[in-house]
């Protein structure tokens, strides 16, 4: 009878150890899948820079250019960000496609507008101040309009970029047709105004933004046309960037006032919010970018 009771009480005592050891598991799962939904956002976020055809500095000099607006950023976020200076359009798109970057900090407005539609990534901001493609002439050019740019010598900025397919877009609202024309691609908008204060070329493409852009004009040089205005300077966010950190960055970038940042940024109005359709209504003006590289390769 003892030898019975003893029996009992170790299946009793091993029933018990067992039913304690499964609710401890259990607490444990709940509170790892607990952990696992409410995971914490990224503790470092890349930040791509891209100036297009203004980049005319090496990396560092960019790194250094764009360090406060950086500092801004992270501060809002709660996270180290890492600033990058990306000058390859076709690795920056290469490298949206695939998230790779959480932040685009873009002078040109296709690319990311393109991973606006195509990527998910979100729009944060703009340059309060619009930009244009201007076509530019000198002052005692027989040019009027755009019309009259019809087998004339153009220079545009490099071949495919934001500028180039603003200009190419202008010409076709006109019906006159880009890869037909006699046309040459520089990569710095300085060199542009160099070449046509020079008269090497009857027409010059130009950022109205662009150091050239802004005293063109002042310097008794003419514009015989303007395209519509288009969103500058956007600041957008990968799919993975949630919804309240992107309420946090714009709520800073939005409130950047240090003329001396902004200045050295070459955003001298500062930035307001911005939201994904001006940048659709941007593609839908310009057209798909592979259509206007197959039209000039033939």
């Amino acid at each position: 009878m003892k030898l019975f009771i003893r029996s009992i009480s170790g299946i009793l005592l091993r029933l018990s150890l067992a039913v304690a050891l499964a609710a401890a598991w259990g607490v444990n799962a709940v509170a790892q899948t607990t952990r696992a939904k409410a995971a914490p956002p990224p503790s470092r976020i890349l930040l791509a820079i891209n100036e297009g055809g203004a980049a005319n500095a090496d990396a560092s000099e960019t790194l250094f250019k764009y360090q406060e607006f950086a500092e801004r950023v992270e501060k809002a976020l709660h996270s180290q960000v890492i600033t990058v200076a990306v000058r390859d359009p076709e690795k920056l798109r290469k490298a949206l496609k695939k998230h790779e970057y959480g932040l685009l900090l873009s002078r040109p407005t296709d690319t990311p507008a393109e991973a606006i539609r195509d990527s998910g990534y979100q729009a944060i901001a703009m340059a309060k101040e619009s930009s244009s493609a201007m076509f530019i002439v000198p002052k005692d050019s027989p040019l009027k309009t755009i019309a009259d740019v019809r087998g004339r010598t153009i220079v545009t900025p490099d071949a495919y970029t934001h500028m180039w397919r603003v200009a190419n877009a202008m010409l076709r609202d006109a019906n006159i047709v880009m890869a037909a024309e006699k046309v040459k691609a520089m990569r710095d908008q300085a060199a542009i105004g160099w070449s046509m204060e020079n008269k090497f070329f009857d027409v010059g493409v130009v950022n109205s933004i662009s150091g050239i852009g802004r005293t063109w004009e002042k310097s008794g040089g003419r514009v015989i046309a303007r395209s519509r205005e288009m969103p500058n300077m956007p600041f957008i966010a990968a799919p993975e960037i949630t919804e309240d950190q992107v309420q946090r960055i714009r709520a800073a970038v939005v409130a950047l006032d240090d003329a001396g940042i902004l200045k050295k940024m070459a955003v001298p109005s500062g930035f307001q919010p911005a939201t994904r359709e001006p940048f659709l209504s941007y593609l839908a003006w310009v057209g798909d970018l592979q259509a206007a590289q197959n039209a000039a390769q033939q």
